[in-house]
């Protein structure tokens, strides 16, 4: 049977759209066709071949190249209007499109030098510097605790161990601690060796409006129903207003320190090419 392409008309195009699902279907199917004409303009399947992918089902490849096509003939359809009412210095725009074009280079180019050669390695000794001399950039907008937090059934074992381990301050009756949770909680969550924010925090535990009242007043918390036990207890603090610590505010320095890096590597690459330049006499300004 001889193939057919129903040609729909669109405005001042045609587009070919039952093609589209003879060619996807049809492992014989010539590779070039025209799906699609505007005012002499063609567009082909090998242009919109880029769209269709293995894991989409046939219909939906139908539907993502229609929609495609649409756009292309929309496109075109403004481009013709818009050469036949602009003037003809407005249709001239070559120094745009090199100016663009230029730019376009550049920054591709220094896209790939900073890429190459850039250092991207941000020590802790820099992050601390940095912190330490703009502390006053770095404010917190909630509470930022060191803490940690045990939930537990009311009927596990050693209950009285647990919360004599828990209101201690010794080192070695928190590591009892530790390795009974590991075994025994039914869930422990240590924060105690890095600052969290709040918000963070409260994702992690029951109840954390009412926590959060309470650790207002006092750095252990207590909560117990008839089938759990919640124990919470804050280690450090710091309030709203005061600076931010290192932990919260790492990631942030980290990228502050390489946009620095970056603009001082970009000023010295343009520099060492004009002078390179320069030195080879490979440019008059007159």
């Amino acid at each position: 049977m001889q193939n057919k392409c129903f040609k729909i008309k669109c405005l001042s195009g045609l587009i070919c759209l039952p093609l589209i699902a003879l060619l996807l279907a049809c492992s014989s199917a010539p590779q070039d066709k025209v799906v699609a004409k505007v005012k002499g303009k063609q567009l082909y399947l090998s242009d919109i071949k880029h769209i269709f992918s293995k894991d989409v089902s046939k219909d939906d490849s139908v539907l993502l190249a229609r929609l495609y096509i649409e756009k292309w003939v929309e496109t075109q359809l403004l481009l013709n209007k818009a050469e036949l009412n602009l003037s003809k210095e407005q249709l001239n725009i070559s120094k745009e499109i090199e100016t663009y074009r230029a730019s376009l280079l550049i920054y591709k180019y220094e896209e790939q030098m900073l890429r190459e050669k850039m250092d991207t390695v941000v020590s802790d000794g820099e992050l601390k510097k940095y912190h330490d001399s703009y502390s006053a950039n770095f404010v917190l907008d909630e509470l930022a605790i060191k803490a940690f937090h045990i939930q537990m059934k009311a009927n596990a074992p050693h209950v009285a161990k647990v919360k004599k381990w828990f209101t201690s301050d010794k080192e070695k009756d928190f590591q009892e601690l530790v390795v009974y949770c590991s075994e025994n909680a039914v869930a422990f969550e240590n924060f105690n060796d890095n600052w969290v924010l709040w918000s963070d925090m409260a994702k992690t535990i029951p109840q954390p409006e009412e926590i959060f009242k309470k650790i207002t007043f006092s750095n252990k918390v207590e909560m117990q129903d008839d089938q759990m036990i919640f124990l919470f207890k804050v280690k450090e603090k710091k309030a709203v207003g005061e600076t931010a610590p290192l932990d919260i505010v790492r990631e942030k320095i980290k990228n502050i320190i390489l946009n620095k890096r970056k603009v001082e590597f970009i000023h010295h690459l343009e520099k060492n090419i004009y002078n390179d330049a320069l030195s080879k006499n490979q440019f008059e300004i007159n």
